[in-house]
């Protein structure tokens, strides 16, 4: 009996320890994962007319205009998602290549098509929690949001040489107006990997405004596995050295990106160089 109880405790703990390893294996993946995913959705989240200047499709606005006085919240978004993923999974695909050796141009893309769309500030709010958040002076919240905005243009440079021919399907858009949020449904098919589903998080800024805040895939979302982290250093070494932790890992990646550039001479005093 005694051995048995031995035996039975050890096969106990064998099974725990296989569940936290994988369990850990899991974030890890995720946590890659997530990287590749928040550059997707940060190039192909705009939800108002900014796609009309870089794609050159002004039908585009016509025919949002057209859908927020006749139709619901849900139709607006899908059809405003379907046109970009479109259009700028084109645009991945013919001008990678080009936006790896020139960082200033894509910078300039992301700029043109992206911030400001994406709800840093909802974002941010998140991963500190709201308490942490709304305590902290204007000028630090400033700061940290405008790092986290940085941080979020950097995966999206990480991820553009992990581009690599995937194909993005809207499944489904839930929308809750009442309470101004939602969420699109994203088939992401891959011609090398296995087909990835993943949810982009909206929110709705004003009447007719919708903006992206957090997305998930697997069941966790980028923020989930972030949060941690951000609210670690904030706890023991405080706003300052989250600040500048972001602010270390952001400019010691730009300066390799634009050190390795086609042309590196070029690319100083620009942006992100």
């Amino acid at each position: 009996m005694y051995f048995s109880g031995v035996k039975s405790g050890k096969t106990l703990k064998s099974a725990i320890a296989q569940k936290r390893k994988k369990e850990r294996m899991k974030v890890l993946f995720l946590s890659v994962l997530v990287r590749v995913i928040v550059t997707v959705s940060i190039l192909l989240l705009p939800l108002t007319s900014v796609a009309e200047s870089q794609l050159a499709e002004p039908a585009l606005e016509n025919i949002a205009v057209v859908d927020k006085q006749t139709v619901g919240a849900k139709q607006v978004v899908e059809r405003q998602f379907k046109a970009l993923f479109n259009s700028v999974t084109d645009q991945l695909a013919n001008q990678q290549e080009m936006y790896i050796k020139n960082p200033v141009a894509y910078h300039n893309f992301l700029t043109s098509t992206v911030i400001g769309l994406w709800d840093t500030s909802s974002t941010t709010r998140a991963l500190v929690g709201k308490a942490r958040y709304q305590g902290l002076a204007p000028a630090k919240r400033d700061a940290l949001i405008d790092s986290v905005d940085k941080t979020l243009m950097r995966y999206a440079f990480e991820g553009l040489e992990s581009y690599g021919g995937q194909i993005f399907k809207i499944v489904d858009v839930v929308v809750n107006e009442k309470q101004g949020m939602g969420w699109v449904q994203v088939l992401m098919a891959s011609p090398m990997l296995p087909d990835i589903n993943l949810d982009v998080l909206i929110k709705r800024m004003s009447a007719n405004t919708w903006r992206a805040v957090d997305v998930r895939v697997k069941g966790i979302t980028y923020v989930a596995i972030k949060k941690h982290k951000y609210r670690e250093i904030l706890e023991e070494q405080g706003i300052d050295a989250l600040i500048d932790n972001l602010g270390r890992k952001n400019a010691a990646y730009f300066l390799d990106v634009c050190a390795t550039s086609s042309e590196p001479e070029q690319m100083v005093g620009n942006a992100p160089c």
